[in-house]
């Protein structure tokens, strides 16, 4: 990989999941999900995208069984270590006696931790592309509606599959993620 080239450009997923957690709401919503259920933000996302690309429901189905075990792997291995020790870090920062450079030393060293775990969840993001991508990442013409709903579909299979139960509340989240990406 070329070093000027930042990770993930012109990858059709990548793009659509910065462009999907950016819209308002989304990011509020996933970490919900995360924090509360412990879903995995890039499974959700990536349930939403095949919807958004117009494949229907067809390539969650073709790819479920791969798509759990990278993200169970990932997040198990690579990315849940990270996240701990960034928020382990954050509570040895507030409850210790560090004080000016050294606290911020280690308030520096926690950015570049959640750095290394951004980058660690992007990775997984590309690596769910490559189950799927088979070159030909032309959908058919669904409308926002059809897809909103494939999206939904999909995204209750990944739950159900992964033993979370959507609360009332984590409906809500989900709807919110849905209706900012495929609209009302």
């Amino acid at each position: 990989m070329n070093a000027a080239q930042p990770i993930g450009k012109g990858n059709p997923l990548w793009d659509f999941v910065t462009w999907a957690y950016a819209e308002p709401g989304v990011e509020k919503a996933c970490l919900a999900l995360q924090n509360r259920l412990n879903a995995d933000v890039n499974m959700v996302l990536f349930c939403a995208w095949l919807a958004y690309r117009g494949t229907g429901t067809s390539h969650l189905a073709r790819y479920l069984g791969a798509a759990l075990k990278l993200s169970r792997d990932w997040q198990r291995n690579l990315v849940a270590p990270l996240r701990g020790c960034r928020e382990n870090l954050k509570d040895v920062i507030e409850a210790s006696s560090l004080v000016g450079n050294d606290r911020a030393a280690a308030a520096e060293l926690r950015d570049r931790i959640k750095q290394c775990e951004m980058d660690m969840e992007q990775l997984q993001t590309l690596a769910f592309y490559s189950l799927v991508s088979d070159g030909n990442d032309e959908g058919v013409a669904r409308s926002p509606n059809e897809q909103k709903d494939d999206a939904l579909n999909n995204l209750t299979v990944y739950f159900s599959a992964t033993g979370v139960k959507l609360d009332p509340l984590g409906q809500t989240h989900v709807m919110r993620i849905l209706t900012a990406v495929f609209g009302a």
